[in-house]
């Protein structure tokens, strides 16, 4: 009889962390700067505990780039990060961005190189004074905990005007 109590209860636990919206944790995968080095000259540190990119430092200048309608980019001072998938993720079909109040779905925003879907995606937002910490949250997988990332500009860095 004991056994079939620690049975169900167990049962009863499985059942419950499915329909408590408990996901799979997957590894985070690794974050870096973008290849174009977006944002210019700038310190960068990625910090694996709080999962926070952090660009600049004191008297650092986060570049200024114009209005460009080929790449749907408005103008203004932008940094460039590249954000991995887990090493666990093969199908980003599933996989969900959600970003400064937008939702990307279906792995859409995954970077593609010659029509071959990469294992990563770039994010270059605009940051300034105002708008210095972003989130980003990404789903992996439909059935995988979401993930938060932290874009912040460091304290004393500056910001490029319009030339």
């Amino acid at each position: 009889m004991r056994r079939f109590s620690i049975l169900i209860l167990g049962f009863v636990i499985a059942l419950a962390s499915v329909f408590s919206g408990c996901g799979i944790q997957l590894s985070y995968g690794k974050v870096e700067r973008d290849a174009q080095l977006t944002g210019g000259s700038l310190s960068f540190f990625y910090d694996e505990q709080t999962h926070t990119a952090v660009f600049g430092k004191e008297g650092e200048v986060v570049a200024f780039y114009p209005e460009d309608l080929q790449l749907n980019r408005t103008a203004g001072n932008r940094v460039g990060v590249k954000i991995y998938a887990p090493s666990e993720i093969k199908d980003y079909s599933k996989a969900k961005l959600e970003f400064e109040g937008v939702t990307y779905s279906g792995g859409s925003f995954m970077a593609t190189v010659y029509n071959q879907v990469q294992n990563y995606f770039v994010l270059t937002p605009l940051v300034s004074e105002q708008n210095k910490e972003l989130s980003v949250k990404v789903t992996w997988s439909q059935d995988s905990e979401a993930q938060t990332y932290i874009i912040k500009i460091a304290d004393g860095t500056k910001f490029a005007k319009y030339s």
